[in-house]
């Protein structure tokens, strides 16, 4: 799923001269989510990391599997996100800052709805992020055993 999700991604943003590099490092992670669901967590993660990275800066996607979990990534070297806002950036509403603002034109849903999708699918979203030096969003499901 991560796999094929990631092409397809690479061809929306390839428009826009941005690149995807995916790592996958085991080829089939089962997981019981919902597929649509999923996608659209996705989509939203990698939309995000579009909007607020520069033209020649990365996108990384990154799945792997670890103590029972599948763990998928999107990465950016984007303008990243203040400590202080990282706690609030999952809360419905909520925009970084005016920059953003003005950028994005969003609603500040996104990512409320993203946790609330994860969640929802029994799965954890946690954010890394350094002011100027980009974001890590980390999605983790339990494996299907």
């Amino acid at each position: 799923m991560a796999s094929k999700l990631s092409l397809k991604s690479k061809n929306i943003v390839g428009k826009s001269q941005y690149q995807i590099d995916k790592t996958i490092k085991f080829s089939l992670i089962e997981v019981m989510v919902d597929r649509n669901r999923l996608k659209q967590v996705l989509l939203n993660l990698i939309d995000n990391a579009v909007k607020y990275s520069g033209e020649d800066s990365p996108i990384i996607l990154n799945l792997c599997q670890q103590s029972g979990e599948a763990i998928i990534q999107v990465c950016d070297k984007g303008q990243g996100i203040s400590l202080s806002q990282q706690a609030k950036i999952f809360e419905r509403f909520y925009r970084a800052d005016e920059a953003r603002n003005r950028a994005g034109g969003g609603a500040g849903l996104g990512l409320s709805i993203v946790k609330t999708l994860v969640e929802g699918m029994g799965g954890t979203i946690q954010v890394y992020s350094k002011l100027d030096k980009g974001s890590i969003f980390t999605v983790k499901f339990a494996v299907k055993k």
